[in-house]
């Protein structure tokens, strides 16, 4: 079973909590050498397979995350390759504060061409604590009441201001019993997917 092969603990629960967020387009955005927008300006760089990439982090990224992490247990799940994942992760959090566990491509489940990320493989943390946030509602599929999504950044909006208001809604959230009951009721998608499938 697949699902059991990439399980795994996470141990001693830090905080509560535990926030899950995605990579690409929700924490940064990054843009492969000869697909960079007029408007991009990076705050990093790097070579990755002999090829250039730029990437620019979110407004507010780094306090929000901060902030986040003296109230949650925080892990990045990406659907990126580790190899490349880790050097944007390494500038976002190169003392390990910030993310207590990185987990990549090949801990999501694939479903055709899509890359899930079922967090039935974190064997010893409750649902009714755990929250992902993705810009892709297919990345949490299976747990459509555990999912805020995030709309997606691709480096070039004049003003964006999705971590400032993702904060206020997850900071609100920390001390609920169960933050499905929040989640549905603010991103109602599991009750979206219900009418639009039956």
């Amino acid at each position: 079973d697949e699902l059991m092969l990439k399980s795994f603990q996470l141990g001693k629960q830090q905080k509560p909590k535990t926030l899950i967020f995605d990579m690409d387009e929700t924490l940064v955005a990054a843009k492969f050498e000869g697909h960079i927008p007029a408007k991009f300006e990076p705050t990093f760089k790097f070579m990755f397979k002999q090829c250039e990439i730029q990437v620019r982090l979110r407004p507010y990224v780094i306090d929000c995350l901060e902030k986040l992490a003296s109230i949650y247990e925080i892990l990045v799940f990406t659907a990126g390759e580790q190899e490349y994942a880790d050097h944007i992760l390494d500038y976002i959090d190169p003392d390990r504060k910030l993310f207590t566990r990185r987990l990549y491509r090949h801990d999501c489940i694939q479903v055709d061409q899509f890359f899930v990320k079922d967090l039935d493989i974190i064997l010893d943390r409750d649902k009714r604590n755990i929250i992902i946030v993705d810009n892709s509602i297919v990345s949490f599929a299976f747990d459509l009441d555990n999912g805020v999504h995030i709309n997606s950044y691709f480096g070039v909006e004049p003003d964006d201001k999705e971590m400032l208001f993702l904060y206020s809604f997850l900071e609100e959230v920390a001390g609920q019993t169960d933050v499905r009951k929040n989640i549905q009721e603010a991103f109602r998608l599991s009750y979206l997917q219900s009418t639009i499938l039956h």
